[in-house]
């Protein structure tokens, strides 16, 4: 399957020329995981992925140029688990709370960046650990900088996960109030100047992750995509 695309973005940023960013989409392949599989993320190498069951049971990872697929765990929450991965000793999550945790040196800070009655989900450090991206429910995702507690709209999108420390990738999924009815991957600068869907419409494709050059996600049916990606700045 080939889904290919070249989508030239018009950036206007206050105080500067527009710029021109050039996305290209390259070829989009099945992974067989020989079971069906969610949650994919690839490993910290980008040589494997990893996948759990839709609701986080167990933990298999699929080797990209064998195909060898390996159960490390049955454990319930095990997919959950590679999600929070510590970096430079620091890591977060919402556990428990609704709110984003930022736990370093066994010390815990609670942040409400929305404010205190939002929920927060899906919270994510960025590979150089300065930045969190996050979704506050019902409303879209935000990027949040550690050091200057600022905030960054990056669009009505839910389940962010960084691609690298400028851009992340996040799902634009809707439902009918019973079931989804449709979802696409969006690719989003983190600086909140622009956001482009890299999917196409007749595919429902949720829960992405993302590595340079890389984005995987499933779908309704538990099949593991990849799909290549060039960003031209």
């Amino acid at each position: 399957m080939r889904f290919k695309s070249i989508i030239l973005i018009g950036l206007l940023c206050l105080g500067f020329n527009a710029m021109a960013q050039q996305v290209e989409v390259g070829k989009m392949t099945r992974v067989n995981t020989g079971t069906q599989a969610y949650h994919p993320i690839f490993t910290a190498d980008g040589n494997s992925i990893l996948t759990s069951t839709e609701d986080y049971i167990g933990l298999n990872e699929t080797n990209l140029a064998t195909g060898k697929t390996t159960v490390l765990s049955v454990e319930p929450r095990a997919g959950m688990s590679v999600m929070l991965r510590s970096i430079n000793g620091k890591s977060v999550n919402n556990a428990g709370n609704l709110k984003i945790n930022i736990v370093e040196n066994n010390v815990v800070k609670t942040i409400t960046p929305n404010g205190e009655n939002e929920r927060y989900l899906w919270p994510v450090l960025s590979p150089d650990g300065s930045k969190i991206a996050y979704t506050v429910s019902g409303k879209g995702s935000w990027v949040y900088d550690i050091a200057t507690g600022s905030t960054t709209f990056v669009g009505k999108y839910r389940a962010p996960q960084w691609m690298d420390n400028d851009y992340v990738v996040a799902m634009n999924d809707r439902d009918d109030g019973y079931q989804i009815t449709g979802s696409t991957v969006m690719l989003c600068a983190a600086n909140g100047s622009f956001s482009q869907q890299v999917t196409p419409d007749d595919m429902v494709c949720m829960f992405p992750s993302a590595i340079p050059g890389k984005i995987a996600f499933h779908t309704l049916e538990g099949e593991i995509y990849i799909m290549d990606i060039t960003i031209t700045k």
